[in-house]
């Protein structure tokens, strides 16, 4: 009897959930493909319509809430579950996050489009544009207060489709997110016409014809026009200056452990001297390469740079009192250490420091790294390189592990006139399960985005440079393959003019017309929503 009930009792939960649960790890399953290090990017042009099917049935707002929290807390979970290799308190945590700021974009959704589904094309188009709108907002906040984190937006997606990308100078990475959302609704739209208001219009000649469909391509063909026009520029202007920068990939492991501090300098001064040979302009090591704070252990880099007849930029920690900072510093090997550095300004909370109001909480500060609670920097630095070849000098800016996924910080660099930018950081922490590559694609939208290259240098990988089309020029790897190892190379770095895209020039103005068309959608279906209760 017990064992029956419990069949029911199990039957009756399938038959309740099932259909909820599908859609759900569906929709988010598709978007898991879509993203790196996975190559399935054309999983983004559809990956909601198992949600958009669900919901035009019209399921307790409950039932979608609950549904899309679980089943985003395990995206996310899968997407950055390499987090748990430093900290598996904190992975949970920030997928837990991650997923909550997701899940009003799905309640809106479950909203508003059984409303218009029985709208006029305008009208539907109007709500289209309001949903996608909704999706940008919601990855903008995301870049927003102490526990920022926008890791893999929509847009990151497509980071090895370049001709998807060309919008990405006009209307920031946002663009590509609005559009995947666009195509994704206009698709849906498409599906609804075919099975439901064609029948309902059986008979017409034009019954067949859906106008949302080709609103879609439309706009697809708006996104893709730019590749064209930039790629015959780019054959056009062939001439442009170069930059040789060598890049050490020492693949430094338990570097905060005593015992390995001769092997780790050892690595760092043989790439380094290998390097020199090849008489580069610069050579660059990774995110906090020094054992010690290099400040209170200068001598050997400097010697170093002196050997090598070569300006360093270094990963490292700086001590000064009771303060540590992660900082990227010069060597020059004329003056040895120069006392203007860069300092992190964006920490990781909870892995370089416990945030307001955390850190009143006992105990929570051994979250932190190994070296203590760090303390960030508050203003950008640009270091001059000077070529060897050549007079005059190059402006870098520099940038410090997951800084490049906040696009308000490097625009703010570009608007000091740099010429290429560099990423120095440590994502060997997370072992070889897609860390590096989807860091990596945030880099691509950044060089899009402020129209200047982007040079990376990685303690495991992945390090490459990118040039300012968003095309990945040159990647370390070894004869498998692979990005991760340990080894060295010269890239020759093109450097176009300094021209400042319209995204360094007005920023994230795409986020008020977002919330323009947001705005108004809102008001248009509250109004369809007003009248049909009074004539209903």
């Amino acid at each position: 009897m017990l064992n029956h009930s419990f069949r029911i009792g199990f039957n009756l939960w399938v038959k309740e959930w099932s259909g909820a649960l599908l859609s759900g790890f569906s929709t988010y399953g598709l978007l898991l493909l879509a993203q790196p290090p996975r190559h399935v990017p054309e999983a983004a042009y559809f990956f909601l319509l198992p949600a958009l099917v669900w919901f035009s049935r019209k399921p307790d707002l409950k039932k979608v809430a609950l549904t899309f929290l679980v089943c985003g807390w395990f995206y996310h979970i899968a997407l950055v579950g390499w987090m748990r290799h430093v900290t598996f308190g904190g992975m949970l945590m920030a997928s837990f996050l991650m997923s909550l700021y997701q899940l009003p974009w799905f309640l809106v959704a479950r909203t508003w489009l059984p409303v218009a589904i029985g709208f006029s094309f305008p009208r539907r188009v109007l709500l289209i544009l309001g949903l996608s709108s909704c999706w940008v907002m919601i990855e903008w906040m995301r870049c927003q207060f102490t526990l920022g984190f926008p890791w893999c937006p929509l847009s990151v997606t497509q980071w090895e489709r370049p001709a998807i990308l060309q919008t990405v100078p006009i209307l920031g990475a946002w663009g590509v997110s609005f559009f995947l959302i666009v195509f994704n609704l206009c698709l849906a739209s498409y599906l609804h016409h075919l099975l439901v208001r064609r029948c309902e219009k059986e008979g017409f000649s034009l019954s067949s014809f859906c106008p949302d469909f080709y609103f879609g391509l439309l706009v697809f063909i708006l996104m893709v026009l730019p590749f064209f026009e930039n790629r015959r520029k780019a054959l056009s202007n062939e001439a442009q200056r170069v930059l040789k920068v060598g890049v050490c990939q020492p693949y430094l492991r338990d570097k905060w452990k005593e015992n390995r501090v001769l092997e780790h300098k050892e690595t760092l001064v043989r790439q380094t001297k290998f390097l020199s040979l090849l008489n580069p302009d610069l050579i660059v090591w990774p995110e906090a390469s020094t054992p010690y704070a290099v400040n209170l252990d200068r001598q050997w880099v400097e010697n170093l740079a002196k050997d090598a007849n070569c300006t360093l930029l270094i990963g490292a920690v700086v001590k000064e009192g009771d303060f540590s900072y992660n900082t990227i510093s010069e060597v020059s090997p004329d003056s040895g250490l120069n006392p203007e550095r860069y300092d992190k300004q964006v920490l990781v909370p909870f892995g370089e420091y416990v945030p307001y109001p955390f850190r009143w909480i006992p105990g929570l500060s051994k979250m932190v790294g190994p070296v203590g609670n760090f303390t960030s920097g508050d203003h950008p630095h640009i270091f001059q390189i000077r070529a060897k070849d050549r007079k005059g000098a190059v402006r870098v800016g520099p940038l410090i592990c997951y800084e490049d996924i906040f696009p308000f910080l490097s625009r703010d660099i570009v608007s000091q006139e740099v010429d290429f930018l560099f990423v120095s950081t440590n994502d060997a922490w997370f072992e070889r399960e897609g860390c590096t590559e989807q860091h990596a694609a945030h880099s691509i939208l950044r060089a899009l985005e402020l129209g200047r290259p982007f040079l990376r240098c990685g303690n495991a990988g992945w390090s490459g440079w990118i040039d300012a089309r968003g095309i990945v020029r040159e990647v370390l790897e070894n004869e498998e393959g692979s990005v991760y190892f340990e080894g060295a190379g010269l890239f020759e770095l093109l450097l176009p003019e300094r021209n400042r895209t319209l995204y360094v020039r007005y920023g994230d103005y795409f986020l008020v017309v977002c919330l323009s068309l947001f705005s108004l959608s809102y008001l248009i279906k509250r109004k369809r929503i007003d009248l049909s209760e009074e004539y209903g």
